[in-house]
């Protein structure tokens, strides 16, 4: 039975904080530019601000507790000179490097934004900030092909991997957003906003799918690994997990959207998007797990 140390634990939570951070930095100002209605959008910036801050922090922390853990002598071992210049010219640093990059440019789109707008009325709309954040995003994404299993596969699957991630961490980090919607918004506003989510979800669930099947069929050796490893069984929790959340998605498109028109319907689609939430927080843990423990078999 495999043994997880301290410096595991630590990986795992430095981990999911980054993927918190991440979803944030992506979901985040999607939704804010799909918000056309002059609303006050201060929350919605704290949130991302906070999240990236949060991130950005995280990828650091995760970085150190990598060196205390290739170091083996506690926690001193985190700051060994000499095995974070090692660290930092491997593929490790360049996921690290690009990561940071990523959270500096969005810091840089928002306070573009900041510059053209008055405090609390962002647009995320501006031309300048949508190049700045989709710049941000394709970091996030190539920062996630120098490690894990993908890169050691190679080929397409670093690539299913990164676009995999960045689909999720923009679901997950557009459900708060879409939360706090339900309390910013009038009900004509809410009921165009979650429409015009539920169009682009589509689409989105259909890359979602097409790259975790690709990704399965490339690290499982057969589908009853799926029931016979350990990774295999942390993956199908997962997919239980996403599976979860893809049914809410469809009940929030086919039943609750057409009852904002009254404030029933719109507690009702709060209630919902709060369990979401929770299990968007579950299904990160999962992947922080399989992340830094756990690989194919």
């Amino acid at each position: 039975m495999m043994e997880i140390t301290l410096w595991d634990y630590s990986n795992i939570i430095s981990k999911w904080l980054m993927y918190i951070g991440i979803a944030a930095a992506i979901g985040g100002p999607f939704i804010a530019a799909l918000i056309n209605t002059p609303v006050n959008k201060k929350s919605l910036l704290n949130y991302i601000v906070i999240s990236s801050v949060l991130g950005f922090a995280a990828v650091i922390i995760n970085f150190f507790i990598q060196v205390g853990a290739f170091s083996e002598t506690g926690l001193s071992g985190m700051f060994d000179a000499g095995l974070i210049s090692f660290l930092w010219q491997s593929a490790v640093g360049d996921s690290v490097l690009w990561r940071l990059l990523a959270f500096t440019v969005l810091g840089f789109a928002l306070l573009w934004d900041n510059l053209n707008a008055k405090y609390g009325t962002f647009s995320f709309k501006d031309a300048t900030f949508t190049f700045l954040y989709v710049a941000a995003i394709v970091s996030f994404a190539y920062s996630f092909t120098f490690i894990g299993h993908s890169a050691v596969i190679g080929g397409a699957a670093k690539w299913l991997l990164a676009f995999h991630i960045i689909t999720v961490s923009w679901w997950v980090g557009a459900l708060y957003p879409l939360w706090l919607s339900c309390k910013l918004l009038q009900p004509p506003a809410l009921y165009k906003l979650m429409c015009l989510f539920g169009k682009i979800a589509m689409f989105m669930v259909g890359i979602l799918i097409a790259c975790g099947i690709g990704l399965l069929y490339l690290f499982l050796e057969n589908p009853l690994a799926l029931l016979t490893t350990t990774y295999g069984l942390a993956m199908l929790l997962k997919l239980i997990f996403v599976g979860s959340i893809l049914l809410i998605a469809a009940y929030h498109k086919f039943r609750l959207v057409e009852e904002i028109q009254q404030q029933a319907g719109i507690k009702k689609l709060q209630k919902s998007i709060k369990n979401e939430m929770l299990i968007a927080v579950v299904i990160l843990t999962i992947t922080a797990v399989l992340s830094s423990i756990l690989g194919p078999e």
